[in-house]
Parts: C-alpha cells; structure tokens; sequence
C-alpha cells in the first residue's frame, strides 16, 4: 500500500473531528469536493472503506476508527515528540470581523498547533460588539481589518492575498504566459470586506496594465470563495496560504502577471487589558501574533 501524505493525514483527522464532510473542509480551508476525492483516494490505497455515508453526514467504521486512532497517535508524537503525556494548555479566545481573516486564522492554528499545546476558539463578530466583548475579557484578542486608535497593545500582521485559476482551466491549458489582455476578459471573485486588500487591489491592476472595466463579483470568503476557485472559470482572489494548500493539492494554480504578484492585506490584533496580567496568555498571544506576521507561517506569503 503506498504511504499516506501528509495531507491525506490532514484530512483524515479533519474527517474524524466532524460528522460531515462540509464541515472538515470548513476545518481544512478546503473546498467540500476536493476533500470527498482526497477521501477516496485513501480509500483507494488502502483498499477498504472507512467511513459510512449517509444524509446524516459521515461516520467512521471499525476500520476508519482504528485508523483515526493511528492517526492521532502519529499526529501526537509530531506535535510532541514520543513518550510525551499531554498537559492541559492555555486557552486563546480570539474575535475576528472578516470572514477571510477567520479563515486564515484557522488555517494557521493548524500550521502552529505541530509546535504547540494550546486551544484555539474563533468568533465571527461585528466590530463593535468584539470591542465590546474584548473590554469585557470574554474575548482575549480581537483581529481587525484596520487599525483602530483607540486600543493601547495592538499587533499589525501580515495578510497575502494572491490570484489562482483552477488548475483545468482553459487559459492555462494553452500552455502560454497569460497577460493582461487575458485577465482583463474572466470573470473576477473577491472577497467582501478587508478594506486594505481592496485599496491595494487599484494598485495592482494599474502595476499589472488591467483596466478598471473588469466584472467582479464579491462573496464571502472561506468555503464560498475556494469553492468558486475550485469550480468556476473566474479568476480568483485567496489568502496565500489557502492559495498554497489548494495548488498542492492539485486544485488551482497561482498566478504572477510580470512583476505583479500577489496583494499585501494587513490587519490589527488588539490584546485584551487582562492578558498582561497573565504572563502564560500574553506570551501565548505574543507568539500566535508574531506567527501570523512571518512570512513562512501560515497566515503570510509561503
């Protein structure tokens, strides 16, 4: 039987977490199809089936939970080293007001928990009420789409934005380099919201030659946005690190127009008054915070 990748090992854990597939491609940054063919590709290898399909969602079989088992074990001892016992770690609460942060963020918290024992716990929030809830302590840090003036300990973190076509698309199997006329004439999604990637995204186009006349369509970011990458011929705008994950996965390929790469997207993780006092929890967010920033993390550029 051919070795597992480490993706596939990725998957399978996201699938024992969740009763669904949709739900585990929510998890992986992932779109729901590429997670069913990953799935059947480890089904194929190993020559047996491990979960039961239903309306209901999915559900492991004998085979699938020993499986699983193996897997957490392997992703125990990566996280830990061998003989490690696990300790009880703290636990970050962070709001976030954009949807395609939320999605970064997790992604990233996937990338860091190998080096790590924390828990992550997101919130989708208006901004107003994450201020509110972050005075309150109920919320240990807050990731804002700008800067605000009003917040004493705030950390600006990078955020990459970078434009895929899906790997089958028409222009790509032409096997020429695409110019601007080219992209001039897709369709365009974008993320809603996340101001700062919307301001440089002029400066893009004017660097690349592309006009302001190009039919773009603006949706949420995360399962809608990587679903549209996925399975549309529109020309799509995803955070790096998901851009990353879907190309190895065969899904989409990034672009790069001459010296036009990709969009820097900044954003503002403001920290609760109460984390200083808490040396364990500061140090946490200060470590998250500087992990988001580095571009060989996963929130950054890969």
């Amino acid at each position: 039987m051919k070795r597992l990748e480490p993706r596939q090992v990725l998957v399978l854990a996201a699938l024992g977490r969740n009763d669904s597939i949709h739900s585990a491609a929510r998890d992986l940054s992932l779109t729901q199809s590429a997670v069913s063919k990953a799935l059947a590709e480890i089904e194929a290898q190993m020559g047996a089936v491990l979960f039961t399909r239903s309306r209901q969602g999915i559900e492991a079989n004998a085979l699938g939970r020993l499986v699983l088992r193996r897997v957490t074990h392997l992703l125990h001892v990566l996280d830990h080293g061998p003989g490690h016992h696990p300790k009880e770690g703290p636990v970050l609460n962070i709001g976030y007001v954009s949807d395609l942060h939320g999605m970064a963020l997790g992604q990233a918290f996937v990338q860091w928990r190998q080096s790590q024992v924390l828990t992550l716990r997101l919130l989708e929030l208006e901004p107003q009420l994450a201020l509110q809830l972050l005075r309150q302590a109920e919320l240990d840090a807050v990731l804002l789409d700008e800067p605000t003036t009003e917040w004493p300990e705030q950390h600006i973190v990078n955020g990459r934005m970078v434009p895929v076509l899906r790997t089958q698309h028409p222009c790509l199997r032409e096997g020429r380099p695409l110019n601007a006329q080219d992209l001039q004439a897709l369709d365009w999604v974008l993320p809603t919201a996340v101001p700062a990637f919307h301001r440089n995204l002029e400066h893009w186009m004017a660097q690349a030659g592309i006009g302001a006349g190009i039919k773009a369509w603006k949706i949420p970011a995360g399962q809608g946005l990587s679903t549209m990458a996925a399975q549309s011929d529109a020309l799509a705008w995803l955070p790096a690190v998901q851009a990353d994950y879907l190309q190895q996965a065969g899904v989409v390929e990034p672009l790069c127009l001459q010296d036009a790469g990709g969009i820097d997207a900044p954003a503002s993780l403001l920290f609760g008054d109460h984390v200083q006092s808490d040396p364990v929890l500061h140090q946490a967010l200060e470590q998250f915070a500087y992990f988001l920033d580095h571009r060989d993390a996963g929130f950054g550029e890969q």
